[in-house]
């Protein structure tokens, strides 16, 4: 059975009503058999039929919370299908979901680089976790502003490093799944409709789904 994960962590503007949004998106979207798991700080809320609430074994900040995904006591070592809380499922996650994923990562969308708003994996990947654990604060306050030329930063591009690193290599989902199966909002021009072949459309950046009062957005999202 595959895993389906996120991630949430107090103190920012994603709530409990976020992670029952998307359980909601991938259970309509996804045919095969899987679980929904929710690595949080707020298990009580989070806690509702359909999602299993998992301790955030470390409390790091902001985005780096999402690091604790591959932490040896999570135990998420099989199959792993990951997405950002400020995506919106809107097409058929069964093809990405039956891939068969070693270590697989959006594309960023303005870089040729990865980009950690979807992610898919099989295996254990504990090493990334353990060399974030080793300096925490230095590690993100390095790549917090680092490679500013590259527009590489944050817990995206310290993921790509430690795999490439360790001699993993990173598919994209536009490579194994289509060029738009993880789209963006902005850069892909979703703001009319879904865009054609998207399985996920992501709203990185500005705006977020909450904030988008017309349209296809609050009609899927609601």
């Amino acid at each position: 059975m595959i895993t389906v994960a996120c991630v949430l962590k107090s103190g920012g503007v994603y709530t409990a009503d976020w992670v029952r949004k998307l359980r909601a998106g991938v259970a309509r979207h996804l045919s095969t058999a899987h679980r929904f798991a929710c690595l949080t700080d707020m298990e009580q809320e989070v806690d509702a039929a359909g999602v299993e609430a998992i301790s955030l074994p470390e409390l790091w900040p902001g985005w780096w919370s999402k690091i604790c995904l591959w932490h040896p006591s999570v135990g998420l070592t099989g199959r792993v299908l990951y997405f950002d809380l400020d995506s919106i499922v809107v097409g058929s996650l069964d093809r990405i979901a039956s891939f068969p994923h070693r270590f697989t990562m959006a594309h960023d969308f303005s870089v040729g680089h990865a980009c950690s708003t979807a992610m898919a994996w099989n295996g254990d990947f504990s090493f990334i976790t353990e060399a974030f654990r080793a300096d925490p604060k230095g590690i993100a306050r390095r790549y917090d502003r680092m490679l500013a030329s590259e527009k590489r930063i944050g817990d995206q591009a310290f993921i790509e490093d430690q795999l490439l690193s360790h001699g993993e290599e990173i598919l994209l989902f536009d490579q194994v799944a289509g060029e738009r199966s993880i789209a963006s909002y902005k850069v892909d021009r979703c703001q009319g409709a879904p865009c054609i072949g998207a399985a996920v459309v992501a709203f990185h950046g500005k705006p977020k789904p909450h904030e988008i009062k017309t349209g296809w957005v609050p009609e899927i999202w609601r």
